[in-house]
């Protein structure tokens, strides 16, 4: 059984139980300042002032640093550097990596990938950081460089890739693993199978698409139709077939059903559909789920364990006041 699974199952009936259960895991976004103005990001549609005054709240080198103390006290497992901004963009970054794995921790990093240096490259090799997440969403620089909003990214990105997966052979290292995140368009998803063999050629080891969601009107037609999205299907098919050839892991089966595409933004849409087909499921709501109305409907409202075994902190220094003082199963930090 896959560890970090493992704890979270352990911690659930620990907490069940009534006693304290810190989380498995943590996603620590430093920042929310990027090097790049991608055309799905959260961003576009804020204006520079508003954007401006939430940079001003990151939270110092030295909380930071001291949240990561506190997460090895408490049992954590595993730190994820997300989105929101670029990770790489503060140096502090790299010190929080290394601490975390001198605390034996689980490591996941997000980055556009145009701030992965050699050097860096080496010290992620040598403290055994686990994946590399480079977010890459077209295989050609015309592609990916418009979706990313500044040229030379793809050129950056796929070298520094290289740079990585060469020093893995030079020293012998099957880590950090390194995967694509692609987030599928009406842009690139004709052009996914390239993104196979691109990753084959690269050595990216898994590509894990990622639907489009849409925070500003201006981005709205990079969300795929209805035929757009039955063609993906199809597309789909082809690149599972190639991926296996090529040996690329990857998560393409998730979108052969259309539903998951041009509902990403109503996923409880989806959910209630699946369990209206499943009359198991539904027998088993109705017998179990304490409710003096409509059971299937209220199915929607049982509580959500993911708090319990992984939270998020924000980078912001007003959020790090709250934080202090905060009981994170059963201990003040």
């Amino acid at each position: 059984m896959d560890p970090l699974f493992e704890a979270r199952v352990t911690r659930l009936i620990e907490w069940a139980r009534g006693n304290s259960a810190p989380p498995v895991s943590i996603e620590l976004i430093p920042t929310e300042r990027c090097n790049l103005n991608c055309k799905s990001c959260w961003r576009q549609g804020w204006d520079k002032k508003s954007l401006e005054r939430r940079y001003a709240t990151e939270m110092s080198d030295e909380r930071l640093l001291k949240i990561i103390d506190e997460a090895a006290e408490i049992g954590v497992k595993e730190i994820a550097y997300v989105g929101g901004g670029e990770p790489l963009i503060r140096d502090i970054t790299i010190e929080l990596m290394k601490k975390q794995k001198f605390h034996g921790m689980e490591g996941d990093l997000v980055t556009n990938g145009t701030l992965l240096t050699k050097d860096i490259a080496e010290i992620l090799i040598k403290i055994g950081w686990d994946r590399i997440k480079v977010s890459i969403d077209g295989p050609t620089p015309e592609i990916h460089d418009e979706l990313r909003g500044v040229k030379g990214t793809f050129k950056k990105a796929t070298h520094n890739i290289r740079v990585l997966s060469k020093l893995k052979r030079i020293y012998k290292s099957t880590k950090p693993k390194i995967l694509f995140n692609t987030v599928v368009s009406t842009m690139n998803y004709r052009l996914l199978p390239e993104m196979v063999k691109l990753a084959a050629k690269i050595g990216v080891e898994e590509i894990l698409l990622l639907p489009i969601t849409i925070f500003d009107e201006s981005a709205k037609d990079l969300k795929l139709d209805e035929d757009q999205t039955l063609e993906l299907i199809q597309i789909i098919k082809r690149c599972i077939r190639l991926a296996k050839k090529l040996g690329v892991q990857n998560n393409f089966s998730q979108f052969l059903d259309s539903k998951y595409i041009e509902k990403t933004e109503a996923m409880h849409e989806v959910m209630m559909e699946e369990v209206e087909k499943d009359e198991y499921l539904k027998k088993l709501i109705k017998k179990h789920y304490p409710s003096y109305k409509e059971k299937i409907k209220d199915f929607l409202f049982l509580p959500c364990y993911m708090p319990w075994h992984h939270i998020c902190l924000l980078y912001t220094s007003d959020a790090a006041d709250e934080l202090d003082g905060v009981d994170l199963g059963g201990r003040r930090i």
